[in-house]
């Protein structure tokens, strides 16, 4: 089935491609693949010389991927990118990156502390994603987190750089009985389509959220050899020492043989700035409490459920895992050709350590 032109079936998917509001007709397949604080790309093969002549760097490429039937046709997913890369011959390629792209290739602006010092950070990066055409308006929440002096924020940086900046610092702990004990919310953003970005914060391990999709193998669904797992013990730690920076005879220790049992010994120093162990007891558990597990990932291909998007909460229940998994989506890649494939990837932001304990250490400003 083309994709050049919208082909339309009794509920089922269309989709469709233009190049500088033309329909192009001469596409044979297609990749979406999108990452949250990041920008979509697609990647669009074709076939004939005329596809070259419609289709060049800098034209402005729009996609849409829907279902419905003749009398009801419902856009789920609507891409709008520019191409960067261009494959040219006749049976080629190109790859369009949406607005987001921008944001990289900005000129450099200087982001001077006086003049955010004391501002929401949502609307300081909302304000810097203003810019090239795209869609702000729906930036109106705020998160609460203000701009302080000591934040890394500041200087000649790219909209880009500076936005990433102001999101490594939207990161918001929760402790409360709908919640893990130290629960870390990450604020997102991405296009998610068209051209409006949305600033998003997943919520998985609340007990009262409701997941978007839950994957069995009952419910075919899901295939579990499907399933790709990937475990990162970079930050894994099960053994603690923490000391006092002031006076080395002051220092507590913690060790979880459960998670050594299970991964091996991985230790850790740290010092801090006080001579109170309980200061020093209270880090040392809350950091063997967060991090005595992997990060784990998991690849998983999705049959019949093509409207899932960034940050929508996924539920797994299959047998090869020990118990439920709940996590959002933080990317995927939709293959389109004679069928549609789409494979998302699962899993909980990075946090180092030292973000960790630098949220321990000011909680009120979060």
């Amino acid at each position: 089935m083309p994709i050049g032109v919208a082909s339309v079936f009794p509920e089922t998917l269309f989709f469709s491609v233009s190049v500088d509001g033309v329909v192009f007709p001469y596409a044979t397949s297609g990749t979406l693949r999108a990452g949250v604080n990041s920008s979509r790309n697609f990647t669009c093969t074709f076939n004939g010389k005329e596809a070259l002549e419609m289709c060049g760097i800098g034209s402005i490429v729009e996609v849409s991927i829907g279902r419905g039937n003749l009398s009801n046709l419902i856009d789920d997913r609507k891409f709008v990118g520019i191409i960067k890369d261009l494959e040219p011959k006749e049976n080629g390629s190109f790859t369009a990156y949406d607005f987001t792209s921008f944001l990289a290739e900005s000129q450099f602006v200087l982001y001077k502390k006086e003049d955010y010092v004391g501002e929401d950070l949502y609307f300081a990066a909302a304000d810097a994603c203003n810019y090239k055409g795209i869609d702000t308006s729906r930036l109106t929440a705020g998160s609460g987190i203000f701009i302080t002096e000591d934040m890394d924020l500041f200087g000649w940086k790219t909209r880009k750089e500076f936005i990433d900046a102001c999101f490594n610092e939207m990161k918001v702990l929760v402790n409360d009985d709908r919640h893990p004990t130290n629960t870390i919310l990450q604020w997102k953003y991405a296009i998610r389509s068209n051209k409006i970005m949305d600033f998003f914060l997943t919520d998985e391990n609340n007990t009262i959220t409701k997941p978007s999709l839950q994957l069995k193998i009952e419910s075919n669904n899901i295939i579990d050899e499907d399933i790709v797992s990937s475990i990162d013990s970079t930050r894994l730690v099960n053994a603690i020492t923490v000391v006092s920076n002031t006076d080395e005879n002051v220092y507590v220790q913690l060790e979880n043989l459960g998670s050594q049992d299970r991964h091996g010994v991985k230790g850790l120093f740290l010092q801090q700035p006080t001579l109170d162990k309980n200061i020093l007891e209270n880090i040392a558990y809350r950091v063997m409490n967060r991090f005595s597990e992997p990060t784990v990932t998991f690849s998983i291909s999705i049959t019949d459920n093509d409207n899932l998007d960034l940050g929508d909460i996924i539920q797994l229940d299959v047998p090869s895992l020990p118990k439920l998994v709940t996590k959002p989506i933080i990317e995927y890649e939709i293959e389109l050709s004679d069928i549609m494939m789409m494979r998302c990837k699962i899993g909980e932001p990075q946090l180092t350590i030292k973000e960790f304990i630098d949220i321990l250490n000011k909680p009120t400003d979060r």
